[in-house]
């Protein structure tokens, strides 16, 4: 006799089916509307799917919007900003322009006194030498 260890699954609109995909989406509704860590083991933990379901071919647009996500999270492994917290184009040009622009006044204040120290040190120079200040 022969043991087979093949796993029957649900037919793919059954019931069963159905109430996993809405969990999922859920689940990735909720992460890209709070943030949170995307992970295939962590979106199937939370919507109580196995990863094996979310790997399915007939589950591709799921783990295609889950990838998606996922891509979404900077590299630092610290989960994405919900999108309403995350800086907008226009905000972050702005930031760069003032930021640029008081590096610029920086500069230009660092070449000011590099000049007036240059005037101080001549000045130290020529009264150690015993000449006239003018």
């Amino acid at each position: 006799m022969r043991l087979t260890t093949r796993r029957t699954w649900p037919k793919p609109h059954s019931s069963d089916v159905l109430a996993c995909i809405e969990r999922v989406h859920a689940v990735l509704d909720a992460l890209e509307r709070d943030g949170g860590a995307v992970t295939v083991a962590g979106v199937a933990a939370r919507a109580r799917v196995s990863r094996t379901f979310l790997y399915d071919a007939a589950q591709a647009p799921l783990l295609a919007r889950l990838r998606g996500l996922a891509d979404k999270q900077p590299s630092t492994g610290r989960p994405a900003l919900p999108d309403q917290q995350r800086i907008t184009t226009r905000s972050h040009e702005t930031v760069v322009r003032a930021l640029r622009d008081a590096n610029r006044k920086l500069h230009e204040e660092n070449e000011r006194l590099r000049n007036e120290l240059a005037v101080a040190l001549g000045r130290l120079r020529d009264l150690r030498r015993g000449i006239p200040v003018e």
